[in-house]
């Protein structure tokens, strides 16, 4: 197993905001190649989706926030940023035109998301996405749009080579510059006698081609069908270090807008260290009917799609309760527990030596 791998298996384990502590004992297990490492970050950060600080705002670290390479967009503020993975700080923050399509339909989900996140979630941060324009795939079209025109130019020198017209020879530059003076001349002539609806055919040849009208549709259409699904996300964060525990509830909503169906997945994550080193890893992935036929075009519409998902995080909520506070309290550690001795004190392992030489002695006077 490279150390790629290793690191990246133990990030994966790595408790809410411990990652710090994490990476420093790594360094002593084994050596951890930079790039190899940014890869680690870049992978953990957006599965655990980490929040950064954008000009004084929280935001969500997702992989529909990731656009190419180490840069990011935020769809709220329409930003784009350089994400520096280990500190998480964004460099390079610059405004750009709105990504997302169908940026109206985010928006009213955001806007409903946020209320729900900001009311129930320590520390909570939401976001929405539709399908977002790549910074790569635009680049990639320029670049196709002008390797097809050079094409057509080499296709175009060709065609007239392969005709056998006769280019011109160094020798019969005299003769050239004497036909070009009788063209010149000739045309000078046909200019006075030409007549005004030949200057008007001329005029309409100059005119460039006219833009089909069904391709401009097309694009249009293509631009506002390019969105099939929504994605939600939110988490909600709560760190206390100093008394040894640490939690973090992140969750990622899907709206399939081809089968009106949200499917949702549930991450739970909860370390408690205080004289011991225990983790608590939970996972959901519900599945539940769209109230709507489609996308929202009301804030009411959005808040009700929402609502949705309040309603099937309250179920597991619930059933966390039974399941931890219930039956693993009262059963389950109940049995795991020991009966003490009946001096009703713990037993001191320093002195088992002594436990047991007395244990042998009453052997011996028995």
């Amino acid at each position: 197993m490279s150390s790629a791998e290793i690191v990246r298996k133990i990030l994966k384990q790595s408790p809410p905001n411990e990652l710090k502590e994490v990476l420093e004992d790594l360094k002593v297990l084994t050596e951890i190649d930079q790039d190899d490492l940014n890869g680690c970050l870049k992978e953990f950060n957006e599965q655990q989706l980490n929040t950064i600080d954008l000009d004084g705002v929280r935001t969500l670290i997702t992989p529909q926030s990731h656009i190419n390479h180490d840069k990011y967009y935020d769809p709220k503020s329409s930003k784009v940023y350089k994400l520096n993975q280990l500190d998480l700080k964004a460099e390079n923050v610059e405004t750009v035109d709105q990504l997302n399509y169908q940026n109206h339909i985010r928006s009213l989900l955001e806007h409903a998301l946020d209320e729900y996140v900001e009311e129930f979630y320590s520390n909570g941060t939401a976001a929405v996405y539709t399908t977002v324009k790549c910074l790569d795939n635009m680049e990639q079209e320029q670049e196709q749009e002008l390797e097809k025109e050079q094409n057509q130019v080499e296709q175009t020198d060709e065609a007239v080579n392969e005709s056998g017209e006769k280019l011109p020879e160094e020798g019969d530059s005299e003769n050239e510059e004497n036909s070009e003076e009788q063209q010149d001349a000739g045309k000078t002539e046909q200019q006075e006698e030409s007549s005004p609806k030949e200057s008007q055919d001329k005029l309409e040849e100059a005119q460039p081609n006219p833009v089909d009208e069904p391709a401009a549709q097309n694009t249009q259409e293509t631009k506002s069908e390019d969105i099939s699904e929504i994605n939600l996300y939110y988490t909600g964060n709560k760190f206390n270090q100093s008394n040894y525990w640490s939690g973090r509830w992140r969750a990622r909503w899907v709206y399939d807008l081809t089968s009106d169906e949200i499917v949702g997945n549930i991450d739970i994550s909860i370390h408690y260290f205080e004289n011991g080193n225990v983790q608590l890893q939970a996972s959901h992935a519900p599945k539940i009917k769209s109230p709507l036929q489609g996308p929202p075009t009301t804030p009411e519409e959005a808040k009700k799609l929402v609502k949705a998902i309040i309603e099937s995080d309250r179920q597991y909520q619930a059933h966390l309760n039974v399941l931890y506070q219930d039956k693993l309290s009262e059963k389950l550690f109940k049995s795991l527990r020991r009966a003490l001795p009946i001096t009703r004190e713990k037993i001191d392992w320093d002195k088992v030596v002594n436990y047991k030489l007395g244990s042998e002695l009453g052997k011996l006077n028995s």
